[in-house]
């Protein structure tokens, strides 16, 4: 075990003295221990609330397998039962769990909760240069500035709570003109709050949907059934709905968008990777 490099704070009142109780005491209880956000970018917070027996002991370990685990003492519960306690993410990115101990006399009992650590963004990468569209056929990239495809949770099938990651996240500046990579038709214009915030959908002439999420407000300059050709601005760059900073989410699927059953999306980061890598 290793000390916290973390800043921990707690709501915990500790008396001047405590007793560590019998073998025979009744086994410590803890109710809703949370770990919240789930997953975090390394050196964010991470708050754990949870409802403990008052008078038991408390700490929270941070473990992974093959890997030192990070020890927080709590100190003992005061009579409200009540745990509050701000941990800074100061780990190498990977999959952890958060596990509450708590403890009265002899009898212990541990609580525990999954924890994603991801990877700082990296610096934007210099700008392409624009691609020479051939035919209508042509592909091209969609975001028209300097950009980067992240870390492990900007990935399509990064862990979200409740779902996984469908597309791939091109982080960039805010404002940044985003466009489609492919001719077709606007099939959905719309807005989500928690969620996708603004965003468009462009039905592909491959048979393909694009998606383009979390764009600026007021930026979309295209109408449900107009019309596109590959490279048309579509939008800008944004920050909305359930967005932690600028970037376009970017989604291909197949069988129609949410159409039916055999709607699926699959991993966009290959083919942005080929349109980038040719606009070079």
């Amino acid at each position: 075990m290793i000390r916290a490099v973390a800043v921990l704070t707690a709501l915990l009142v500790l008396p001047a003295s405590a007793h560590a109780q019998s073998g025979g005491a009744a086994a410590p209880t803890a109710r809703g221990f949370t770990a919240a956000p789930a997953i975090v970018t390394e050196g964010g917070s991470v708050t754990f609330t949870a409802k403990v027996t008052p008078k038991a002991l408390a700490r929270v370990d941070v473990i992974a397998p093959g890997k030192p685990a990070v020890r927080t003492k709590l100190g003992r519960v005061g009579a409200s039962g009540t745990i509050k306690a701000t941990w800074t993410a100061a780990l190498t990115p990977g999959k952890y769990t958060a596990r509450l101990v708590v403890t009265i006399g002899r009898s212990k009992q541990y609580f525990r909760r999954p924890l994603t650590v991801g990877a700082k963004p990296a610096a934007p990468a210099p700008p392409a240069p624009p691609a020479t569209l051939t035919s209508t056929g042509s592909r091209i990239f969609p975001v028209q500035g300097p950009f980067n495809f992240g870390g492990e949770l900007s990935r399509f099938g990064a862990g979200r709570t409740g779902h996984i990651h469908q597309g791939q996240d091109v982080a960039a500046a805010e404002g940044t003109p985003v466009v489609t990579p492919i001719a077709g038709t606007v099939f959905q214009v719309a807005y989500q709050a928690s969620g996708a915030g603004y965003y468009v959908v462009i039905a592909g002439v491959d048979g393909r949907h694009y998606v383009f999420m979390h764009l600026k407000a007021d930026s979309t300059v295209v109408a449900k059934g107009a019309p596109v050709a590959p490279g048309q601005r579509i939008a800008n760059v944004g920050n909305t709905g359930g967005s932690d900073g600028p970037h376009l989410h970017f989604e291909i699927w197949v069988n129609g968008w949410w159409a039916t059953k055999a709607s699926a999306p699959i991993d966009p980061l290959p083919e942005l990777q080929a349109w980038a890598t040719a606009a070079a």
